[in-house]
């Protein structure tokens, strides 16, 4: 198997010009060697050291951002040895270690302001430095510490060239006397046993402008190469010069350990702590790398020491500590100088660059543990990179390797890495290449090497589980920086999954020659199922190995292998295309009804009561179901986009197929989130035992069977008592709704439904819009919310944004919501505001029937007068009248009528105007208003057919008012008849205050017309009249003759039959010819077959079709839910069902 190697993706980013010639200066001057680390905190900051220069820049874009030159006492200026990055009171800078002619100084350098805060002289040769604490006195933070290191402010480890290790009080807590490299304190006062009385001590130190520093080692002659704290176990370990290596407990400042790394006596350059995930006996562990000089051999050895401890606990601060130590001993052992690279030819020399560890610590929310729980890191890696100068090559090579602690566990802890595991597939060890890196940047030095944290992942499991190789840290992606003496250099290192799926992409159409070679690939990187990976590839055929490569492909989202297959194959005429084509289609097919078998099996106890939690294992597998569909949908798609001389049934079969896919799709989407909103699992106790939301089906179905019943009181036969919005939009959809909800026990048809399980049955209808179906489950939230008794709008927060819901829409919904739950004027609000969707005509009248029904006239008023909704039908003319009316708008009513009469509704709109007016007590305001001769007629033919006295004398004063003398006289001479059987003594007032109103009618008139009205008024007498039979009289002046009786025809009948037969004709060439576009539009906004179609081998077409409740209408829902009955089903559509739940 290659290697792996690094890609580029950056330039060389080069430092201020500045910045270099101040290093090439004191490197050429003053023959300084050139050294460099990244700070390897979060600060982003990379260090730069030649001579007395010292240049800090961003370890990003290589700008500068602080540089000082250090001055020494005398002529000879100091030489920067040491640099460790530290932070104290929110400031940030760098401890410095300065080499001088007569010795050390250690200085507090601050970044924000470019300059020494603090400088200590030191005696000898500084070698190493390590901060221990940057607080002090009665602290939380320091508490693990010594008690007398506790009354120091800022306590750092300084180790000199003689083995002296010294912890030195930097005396934070006074910063006023500012002191510089050339003023250091000059007397350090060193306490080699604890006194009893440090506060004291310490304070008559500092007075004399001293610093306290206690002996944690006394010199031995053996330089000290390295230092390093390990918070986590409260050691302070030493490296030395001769391979030799102390641990040092900090809170009893005691020696713990020293042992010796190897049989020679190598420097210890660098030491570095990496904890497991979850060592049950307390183990943590240690590396140390042993390395000589450049010019003095080529040996880098690397050790991993186990350190051992009787307790390990979990501080309240949330750091943990490890206690009792007991003992150290060393389990692996890497040589980077030779051994394992034994094809690469004789290393001259082996320089180590880096090392560092990561460590993730994943957070497990749905854990109820106890506070005090230890967590440990459930991803540990240990990097480090190293340069080999090859006999007989120019330049030098650039190794990164990962050493994952938690798999070399499960490795079962092997010594060290052999030669074959290195060559195959470690388990525990990856190696990457860094070789682009050298051949663009040539000859300029690495200095350093830094992996950034955050960019450590690994691809997407083909599976569930994922197979062993998919743990191998040689999955890994990262992205790497490299500090040159003249820049920095951004790259990215790949893993073996990543450069196999590059692979797959590049290959495409030419997969089918490559087909062994890429199912070796990705086998060895984990790609494919766990049950291949025992089988040997030589047992397979071409075909399994191609479906094994293709489902690698989808599972990772590689979908440019398939895509690109497709497109080609579709644009070549080779008779082999056809054949791939096929066979992708079924494979793609195959793998999607196994997929929602799949997903069935994990989704049933979901609904059925069985269990009360999910485990992440199920939401993973809930996840990938998911990933695979909606990758299997694109490649479904694609063959849609890309398909071309398809039949009619071919296309509806592929178009089924991908609505289908999707479909699919979209429902393990939406359950996985009702998974992470721990509304699944549906458990049978929900309301007894669990704390969360969940669907509290009765007490929301008794809330809106007696909202119905209420309305059907209100209603009092005059309203619509159908009118809850929820009830509205569940019809818009159709009777399969119903039908949906009527499956389950104790379903009513009606909403809620009984179960989260038919709820989200919806999204497996075809033939309902997206938006539709979102718009339902938001309600259904709001239920769920507000039957919560903590009322969080989290889950009204969160369904919109994981599905692109538009916030017009939620708005909408909620105002649908609030109205059906008699907040009306927070409704209102909600639906005038102007980001919320526009409501449509049937939500306009069913929004106005609630609040006539529930007696909201005014509010009903408010929202014609807001909204404005037109109006298409004579049942929604008649409604707006009736809330106009009931508001006593009389002139608007008018207008309004007036506005939207025809021939054929006019007596119907008048009619049910004069009804409200008579019923509202508006006849007299009604009188007033100008009538048209068809308005009068309907008015009178009204009045006429009511009885009553006050419908008559409304009538009478309608007649009097247009000067109808004549009728309202004749009105009145009837009215005196019928009063005659009436001894109502109020109905007789009343009828002398009309008589005499008329008899002044009467005398103002003329008395030609005062006789004739009167005359008129008088009722007829009509004489008795006998009838007789008489013959029918013979005319005198002509003869009679039978003809035979026959049709007459005249000339224009015969020419108007002659057009007409001109008219068929031209008709019917016109549909003969135009038959297959018509077919072509039908199927393209009713997608049904034709009858030829139909009975022709049973072809199928797509029955999908819009039927969003805010764009439709009940008519054309109706007839389309009446065509679709006579379709037959088509066997994709077979998927979009669920498995029988039993609880």
């Amino acid at each position: 198997m290659r290697d792996l190697t690094a890609q580029v993706t950056s330039s060389l980013l080069q430092f201020p010009e500045v910045t270099v010639e101040a290093l090439g200066e004191a490197e050429t001057t003053l023959d300084s060697v050139l050294c460099g680390k990244f700070s390897g905190g979060r600060s982003g900051l990379a260090w730069l050291a030649c001579g007395p220069q010292l240049e800090v820049v961003n370890s990003v874009s290589g700008e500068r951002l602080s540089a000082y030159r250090f001055s020494g006492v005398n002529e000879q200026p100091p030489t920067v040895r040491v640099v460790k990055e530290f932070s104290w009171q929110k400031r940030t800078g760098l401890l410095v270690g300065l080499e001088e002619a007569e010795g050390s100084v250690l200085c507090l350098y601050d970044l924000g302001i470019s300059r020494v805060v603090k400088a200590i002289a030191l005696s000898g040769r500084v070698t190493a430095i390590e901060p221990i604490s940057n607080d002090g006195g009665a602290s939380v933070s320091t508490r693990h510490l010594h008690q007398s290191l506790r009354w120091l402010f800022g306590v750092a480890a300084v180790a000199t060239d003689v083995g002296h290790v010294l912890l030195v009080d930097l005396c934070l807590d006074d910063l006023s006397c500012s002191q510089n490299e050339v003023e250091a304190s000059v007397d350090l006062e060193v306490v080699t046993r604890i006194p009893a009385e440090v506060p004291q001590r310490r304070e008559a130190v500092t007075r004399q402008g001293r610093h306290l520093c206690f002996q944690l080692r006394s010199p031995s002659g053996t330089a000290v190469s390295t230092l390093c704290y390990i918070s986590r176990s409260n050691q302070l370990v030493v490296g030395f010069s001769d391979g030799y290596l102390s641990l040092g407990n900090m809170k009893t400042l005691k020696k713990a350990h020293y042992t010796q790394l190897g049989e020679r006596r190598i420097p210890v350059c660098d030491l570095t702590f990496q904890e497991p995930e979850n060592d049950l006996q307390n183990c943590c562990y240690l590396w140390a790398v042993q390395s000589t000089k450049q010019s003095e051999g080529n040996v880098v050895n690397l050790h991993l020491l186990q350190l051992a401890f009787g307790d390990k606990k979990c501080l309240a601060s949330g750091q943990v500590m490890y206690e009792g130590f007991t003992h150290c001993v060393k389990l692996f052992s890497l040589d980077l100088s030779g051994g394992i690279f034994p094809w690469r030819g004789q290393t001259s020399n082996t320089k180590f660059l880096s090392f560092q560890t990561i460590e993730k610590i994943r957070s497990h929310a749905d854990r109820e543990d106890s506070v005090n729980e230890v967590i440990s890191p459930d991803t540990s890696m240990s990097i480090f990179s190293w340069q080999v100068n090859t006999h007989g090559q120019e330049k030098p090579s650039v190794y990164l390797g990962v050493f994952d602690i938690n798999r070399w566990y499960h490795a079962q802890m092997p010594d060290s890495l052999r030669p074959e595991e290195f060559l195959h597939d470690c388990p525990y060890f990856a190696l990457w290449s860094l070789d682009p890196v050298i051949s663009m940047t040539s000859p300029n030095l690495i200095l350093d090497i830094l992996v950034h944290e955050r960019s450590l992942s690994r691809g997407v499991p083909p599976s569930y589980p994922p197979p062993e190789q998919f743990f191998n840290p040689s999955t890994y992606n990262f992205d790497v920086t490299c500090l040159l003496n003249s820049g920095v250099v951004h790259m990215t290192c790949t893993g073996f999954q990543k450069e196999t799926l590059k692979f797959l992409k590049k290959s495409g159409p030419l997969i089918s020659e490559a087909i062994r070679d890429s199912y070796t690939r990705c086998l060895v990187a984990g790609l494919l199922s766990p049950r291949l990976v025992d089988v040997q590839p030589s047992s397979l055929s071409q075909e399994e190995q191609l479906e094994a490569v293709l489902s690698a492909a989808v599972q990772t989202g590689s979908l440019e292998l398939l895509t690109g297959c497709i497109k080609h194959w579709t644009s070549e005429e080779q008779p082999s295309s056809a054949v791939n084509l096929r066979f992708v289609l079924e494979w793609t097919w195959n793998k999607v009804i196994c997929t929602k078998d799949e997903l069935d099996q994990i989704c049933v106890p979901l609904f059925d009561g069985s269990c009360n939690f999910i485990d992440p294992q199920t939401l993973q597998s809930l996840q990938h179901c998911q990933l695979l569909l909606s990758n299997l949908s694109t490649v479904l798609n694609c063959f849609l986009t890309e398909a071309r001389e398809l039949t009619e049934r071919g296309f509806s079969d592929l178009t089924n197929k991908q609505v289908v896919t999707s479909l699919i799709s979209l429902y393990a989407q939406v359950v996985i989130w009702f998974c992470r909103s721990s509304l699944l699992p549906e458990g049978l106790d929900d309301h007894m035992h669990l704390s969360r939301p969940f669907y509290n089906y009765p007490l929301i179905q008794s809330y809106y069977t007696g909202h119905r019943e209420k309305l059907e009181r209100l209603s009092r036969g005059k309203w619509d008592s159908d009118c809850l919005m929820i009830d509205g939009m569940v019809s818009q959809l159709g009777e399969q709704v119903e039908k949906l909800w009527q499956r389950d026990e104790g379903g009513t048809g009606k909403y809620p439904p009984v179960s989260l399980h038919a709820l989200l049955d919806l999204y497996f209808l075809e033939s309902i819009e997206e938006s539709d179906k979102h718009a339902i489950t938001i309600y259904l939230l709001l239920d769920i919310m507000h039957s919560f008794p903590n009322k969080t709008e989290t889950l009204l927060v969160s369904f919109p944004t994981a599905f692109a819901i538009p916030w017009g829409l939620v708005k909408l919904i909620r105002g649908f919501w609030l109205l059906d739950h008699d907040d009306y004027e927070n409704a209102l609000a909600l639906l005038f505001h102007p980001a919320t969707i526009k409501t449509v005509s049937w939500q306009h009248m069913r929004i106005i029937q609630s609040l006539m029904c529930q007696g909201e006239h005014r509010r009903a008023l408010r929202y014609i007068q807001m909204m404005k909704p037109s109006m298409s039908s004579s049942s929604e003319v008649r409604l707006l009248l009736t809330v106009l009316l009931s508001n006593r708008c009389m002139v608007e009513a008018w207008g309004l009528l007036q506005q939207h009469t025809t021939k054929l509704n006019i007596e119907e709109l008048l009619k049910h105007m004069y009804e409200i007016c008579q019923e509202m007590g508006l006849m007299e305001d009604l009188l007033k208003l100008p009538f048209t001769d068809t308005e009068k007629e309907c008015l009178e033919k009204f009045l006429q057919a009511k009885s009553g006295v006050q419908n008559h004398e409304f009538l009478l004063v309608h007649h009097l008012q247009r000067a109808n003398y004549i009728p309202a006289l004749q009105l009145n001479q009837s009215m005196k008849t019928c009063l005659m059987s009436n001894r109502d003594p109020r109905l007789r007032e009343r009828a002398v205050a009309r008589n005499s109103l008329l008899d002044q009618y009467i005398k103002i008139l003329p008395t030609v017309q005062r006789k004739l009205a009167v005359e008129r008024a008088k009722p007829y007498r009509l004489p008795s009249s006998v009838l007789r039979e008489v013959p029918r009289p013979k005319p005198l002046s002509t003869a009679t003759r039978q003809t035979n009786a026959g049709n007459v025809h005249i000339r224009t009948s015969f020419i108007s039959k002659v057009l007409s037969r001109f008219k068929e004709t031209w008709l019917g060439n016109k549909k003969s010819s135009f038959s297959e576009y018509n077919k072509l539009l039908d199927l393209v906004a009713h997608p049904v077959p034709s009858c030829s179609v139909a009975q022709d081998e049973n072809k199928q077409s797509p029955c999908r079709a819009s039927t969003s409740f805010v764009a439709s209408s009940p008519r054309s829902k109706t007839h389309r839910s009446s065509s679709q009955k006579n379709l037959p089903r088509p066997s994709e559509l077979n998927l979009l069902e669920t498995p029988l739940v039993v609880k």
